[in-house]
C-alpha cells in the first residue's frame, strides 16, 4: 500500500464531492454579486488591518469594531454569501471528519470524537 497514491485517491475522491462543487459554485455565485464582493472585501480589509497590526477584535478602535459588526450583519443578509459560508462550512466538516479518522487510526482507538462514538466510529455522525 503506497501512502501516497491513497492520499492521490482521497484528495480526487474530495476533489470530485457534492460540497466541494457546491462551494465552488456558491464562491462563483457571489463573486457575480458586486454587493457581496465589496461587504467581503471590506471586511476582509479590517482584518488583515487588524492582524497586521496583532490586534484582536476586542482590541480594535470601536469605530473599527462597530465597522466590522456592521459588515457583518449585511454579510448574514447577503444569500449569496450566505450560501457560500453553508457550503464552505460543509466542505470543512468533511476534512475535520478525514483528519479525524485518519487521527483516529493513528491512534488505534475508535473513541476519537468523544461522546459521539458509543458504538464506535462506523455509526458516528461526525465520522462519516
Amino acid at each position: 500500500m503506497d501512502i501516497y497514491n491513497k492520499a492521490k485517491e482521497l484528495a480526487e475522491a474530495i476533489s470530485q464531492s457534492q460540497e466541494l462543487k457546491k462551494m465552488r459554485d456558491a464562491e462563483a455565485a457571489m463573486m457575480c454579486d458586486p454587493q457581496a464582493q465589496r461587504l467581503v472585501e471590506d471586511y476582509q480589509a479590517i482584518q488583515m488591518e487588524a492582524m497586521k497590526a496583532g490586534l484582536q477584535f476586542d482590541e480594535l478602535p470601536e469605530e473599527k469594531q462597530k465597522k466590522l459588526e456592521e459588515l457583518d450583519e449585511k454579510m448574514s443578509q447577503n444569500e449569496h454569501i450566505v450560501s457560500y459560508m453553508e457550503a464552505q462550512e460543509a466542505l470543512e466538516q468533511i476534512l475535520r471528519s478525514v483528519n479525524l479518522i485518519i487521527s483516529s487510526a493513528l491512534n488505534e482507538s475508535d473513541d476519537a470524537c468523544g461522546s459521539d462514538c458509543s458504538s464506535g466510529c462506523t455509526s458516528c455522525s461526525s465520522c462519516n
